[in-house]
């Protein structure tokens, strides 16, 4: 029989397999229907009052998120869940950031070191392959754990908070743009969404008891989705748009059943937030100054 913690690791690596599976056969897409070639972003876009381009948008979230981080120059920055890099190479450029960005996905991180290298930033900007909730950095390693739309992924908040807890300096901080439900039933659209894209979301309460257990203080929730909509309304209609022609190529095996699957959970997406299941959060806490790893 199993022990749990080998049934765990089993999950685990079940987790891992699935979440590269996903942005490996779905990069084409990101590339090409969302990312800019110049800020390498992955993430939705906050629109700024009279701001009107997608690219710009997308960076304009990094501005928001640094300003609820109180970012200031020179800090150590881990970006947990760093993507192709973009956002960690905007905090090395704009602040002039120590980052370590960190992911689970081998390619994402190649493509991440490749970018650095072109930017000329290759020297002072590190990417490695690792877990967020076991990250193997010292304790107090870090000013600000940022984490932009990547906490999604975690099956365990609990172990992510811990995580992020131990590394951070007292006084350090986490920033989140995140996922977060609404209470009560999630229904059948965000299963859909969780399934398409490896998520694991969670509603605000569970948030912060897994930020109270790791000892954070100062937890705020700040809810931002009237900022995102035209984002997140892009990424419906790019959606409905090729979701005829992708299930045609899905039935003759053209594409795969992650890359189906991805059209189906953002197409869920936007079902749920009209029927007002989660909303896009800015999500801050704080290690208090007397904590000691």
């Amino acid at each position: 029989m199993a022990t749990r913690a080998q049934t765990n690791d089993r999950d685990h690596d079940r987790h891992v397999d699935r979440l590269n599976e996903y942005y490996e056969d779905t990069w084409f897409e990101y590339r090409f229907l969302w990312l800019d070639p110049r800020n390498r972003a992955l993430h939705f876009g906050y629109e700024q009052p009279g701001e009107k381009g997608h690219a710009e948008s997308l960076v304009a979230l990094n501005h928001v998120m640094a300003e609820h981080a109180s970012m200031r120059r020179g800090e150590r920055v881990l970006d947990a869940g760093c993507g192709v890099g973009g956002t960690s190479l905007w905090l090395t450029e704009e602040y002039e950031a120590d980052v370590v960005g960190i992911n689970l996905v081998g390619e994402h991180i190649e493509r991440a070191r490749r970018y650095a290298r072109e930017r000329g930033l290759g020297g002072r900007v590190r990417f490695e392959q690792a877990d967020y909730t076991d990250t193997g950095f010292a304790a107090d390693d870090f000013d600000v754990v940022w984490a932009q739309e990547s906490a999604c992924h975690a099956p365990d908040k609990v172990a992510f908070c811990a995580e992020a807890a131990r590394v951070l300096r007292p006084g350090g901080r986490v920033v989140m743009a995140e996922y977060v439900l609404n209470p009560g039933d999630p229904g059948a659209d965000i299963v859909a969404w969780e399934q398409g894209w490896e998520m694991t979301l969670r509603d605000e309460a569970a948030w912060r008891a897994a930020f109270e257990a790791a000892g954070f203080v100062d937890i705020e929730f700040d809810d931002v989705t009237t900022r995102m909509r035209r984002s997140l309304r892009r990424l419906d209609r790019l959606c409905k748009a090729l979701s005829p022609i992708a299930k045609a190529l899905h039935a003759v095996r053209i594409r795969t059943d992650a890359q189906q699957r991805n059209i189906a959970g953002s197409l869920a997406m936007g079902r749920a937030l009209a029927d007002d299941r989660w909303y896009y959060a800015i999500v801050t806490a704080r290690v208090p100054q007397g904590a000691a790893s």
